[in-house]
């Protein structure tokens, strides 16, 4: 008589199977947990020959598909655990997830509901819908789920992180701090928190406690820990190397290389050199400002220009660029992989990344090598410390730089460095109106010498603040006219002042213009000629003011700077050298401070200055657009010529340094 197979029960499951099914259940579960994924989908595929019902296998093999990244498999092995097991809540989280990490979002939505429906108290899936609703942009929707969430299980670190990010969009920054907050005391491990957490208190002018944080950031930042995102790291320190340490932890961390497309083949040439343009601020935004004369002033005979759309907003600006490009291809709703797939289908030459590691940024698509050749370009300041990107801009340096200081800190950018004589290619569209504007309609006392600085104060560290407080002092009646941050900025900034011994109502702020789209030409004009109310423009540092201080200088306002050792630190000096006004760099904070107060005693001396750059706004680089795209363009033809030649990538120059 034979004898009958024992029979075994999974307490997960509450149902027999096999003892074979479970055995190489089992073996999957332990290969798994080693991180050997195709042997352990090889052993969840036995196990379902074996008993083909076994929902919990499909389960977790589809797990192991979401671990390798294979998401379209994973959602094949989730369907048919649900069709299995109905009621199975997990799987429909599990899911919703797979569907968030391929952008479907709708579906991703669908799943989180059904597992509400089937586990109101699931805590982990009103959250991970809060995240799909945040990546929506429906961001007061968001805070609803991620409090349902919090609400069902309060040390649920994530969705008070999320909550927080949810609230910052919403402009409610106190409040996102003390979710911030919470989420750390919960969690201080979770990736990038504790800047994310610092640049929020900056915004609010909230100083406590910053040089603990600082040094903490900084020790993370040195032990390659995602302890401050690379953006971060470029306000908080002069420091080339915590920067590029800090840019690395992020690559290595999100953004490895991805070798799934394979190599790309040589291609010969056929003609223009195609050029793909990667930005998620393709619309009025400081990128496009660089851009827009770029793209109009390129020698199409030479170039053909790809738009790949990251985030769609209509607007007078997109469509001015829109006209500019040869090929407008909106790819927001694709994937990283598929965006990098379909450049390469288009055969694009040269990709060029204008986000970097910036909060719209899609450093996925250049990872997966997007195109041959890869340049990091305007978006972000600073080395993107990634192997696939092959080249970024700078400067020619001028004679009168520390050139052995700028060698040291070479060693701090991974890509090759393509110089040209101005990195800016200002659009001279941004026409200054005419309206007459007086004082009074922003606050400003009549006879009183104004200092502003227009940036936006997250910038804004107390050595700055000191700075300016001892430079008001010292100039009877002036007053520092800054842009309007919130209400509780506003409160902290007036208590700083009055602590060092100035009245805080020698401190004017002035909000925003917001206007309809279709008007907003017209509150650029006025933006840009309010700039002639004052009488100079104090910069701030460690990360000087950019696009704030060409508009200054295009509207004849003398920019004063102190220049640093990293990129971010030595924009504004950039600036004034391709205008031609070097005098107005400094390089210390007491040569800063002097200067300052000597050009406010000086009225002569200042009125010599704001002729200056007058005069030079139409006759140097800096707002020479045709001249600089001609620059920028012969630099990507050359680093085409060395790609064809199968040269590495080097630093060049496109002029000889020193010429004009």
């Amino acid at each position: 008589m034979a004898t009958k197979k024992k029979q075994y029960t999974n307490p997960f499951m509450k149902v027999k199977i096999s003892e074979d099914a479970v055995s190489l259940y089992k073996k999957a579960l332990v290969l798994k947990a080693a991180g050997q994924i195709d042997a352990a989908i090889k052993k969840y595929d036995e196990a379902i020959l074996i008993k083909p019902d076994f929902f919990e296998a499909y389960y977790n093999k589809g797990n192991a598909h979401r671990y390798k990244k294979q998401f379209k498999a994973a959602v094949a092995c989730y369907d048919v655990a649900i069709v299995l097991k109905p009621d199975f809540a997990m799987a429909y989280l599990t899911k919703g997830n797979a569907c968030k990490d391929i952008e479907k979002f709708d579906l991703a939505l669908e799943c989180y509901e059904k597992a509400i429906q089937l586990n109101p108290e699931y805590s982990e899936a009103y959250s991970n819908r809060g995240v799909v609703l945040k990546n929506l942009t429906l961001f007061a929707e968001a805070v609803a789920s991620f409090d349902m969430a919090i609400s069902l299980k309060p040390e649920l670190s994530e969705a008070h992180y999320n909550r927080g990010a949810c609230l910052e969009k919403l402009n409610q920054l106190t409040a996102a701090l003390e979710s911030y907050e919470k989420a750390f005391e919960l969690n201080p491990q979770i990736d990038y928190l504790l800047g994310i957490k610092l640049q929020l208190k900056l915004s609010l002018c909230d100083w406590s406690n910053l040089e603990e944080t600082l040094a903490l950031c900084a020790v993370g930042i040195n032990a390659q820990k995602p302890i401050a995102d690379s953006f971060t790291a470029l306000v908080l320190f002069d420091n080339p190397q915590l920067h590029l340490l800090s840019a690395k932890a992020h690559v290595s961390n999100q953004f490895s290389s991805d070798q799934s497309l394979g190599d790309i083949p040589k291609r010969e040439p056929t003609g223009r050199v195609r050029i793909g343009y990667f930005s998620a601020d393709l619309y009025y935004h400081p990128v496009s400002i660089w851009l827009a004369e770029q793209l109009e002033n390129h020698d199409k005979t030479k170039v053909e220009l790809y738009a790949f759309c990251l985030k769609s907003v209509q607007d007078p600006m997109r469509d001015r660029l829109e006209a500019a490009f040869d090929h407008w291809i909106d790819v927001q709703s694709m994937s990283d992989l598929e965006i990098a797939k379909l450049s390469r289908e288009l055969e694009i030459d040269i990709a060029i990344d204008l986000n970097g590691h910036t909060a719209d940024g899609r450093t996925g698509v250049f990872a997966a090598r997007a195109a041959p050749i890869q340049v990091s370009h305007l978006g972000f300041p600073g080395s993107m410390g990634a192997e696939y990107i092959d080249y970024m801009m700078g400067q020619i340096p001028s004679p009168d730089e520390d050139l052995q200081e700028l060698e040291r800190n070479r060693q701090f950018i991974t890509e090759k460095i393509a110089y040209v004589p101005s990195g800016f290619t200002y659009d001279r569209q941004r026409q200054i109106s005419e309206e007459p504007l007086t004082r009074a309609q922003f606050g400003l006392p009549e006879a009183a010498f104004v200092f502003t600085c227009q940036n936006g104060l997250k910038k804004l560290m107390p050595e700055v603040f000191d700075i300016w407080m001892e430079i008001l002092k010292a100039v009877p009646g002036s007053v520092l006219w800054l842009q309007k941050p919130s209400d509780t900025a506003v409160k902290n900034l007036i208590k700083e002042a009055n602590a060092r011994g100035v009245d805080g109502e020698r401190l004017i702020f002035t909000a925003r213009e917001v206007v309809p789209k279709d008007q907003e030409k017209a509150r650029i004009g006025r933006y840009l000629s309010s700039y002639r109310l004052a009488d100079l423009f104090l910069d701030t540092w460690p990360y000087n003011a950019g696009t704030t201080a060409i508009d200054a200088l295009w509207a004849g306002l003398p920019v004063l700077t102190k220049m640093g050792k990293a990129y971010v630190a030595r924009m504004a000096a950039e600036a004034l050298r391709a205008i031609e006004v070097p005098e107005l760099i400094t390089r210390t904070p007491q040569a800063y401070q002097e200067l300052a107060i000597e050009l406010a005693q000086n009225p002569e001396k200042l009125m010599q200055l704001k002729d200056k750059v007058h005069r030079n706004r139409l006759t140097t680089a800096l707002f020479n657009p045709a001249a600089n795209t001609r620059h920028i363009e012969s630099a990507y033809l050359e680093m085409y010529k060395r790609y064809q030649e199968s040269l590495e990538p080097e630093d060049f120059y496109i002029a000889v340094p020193n010429s004009k």
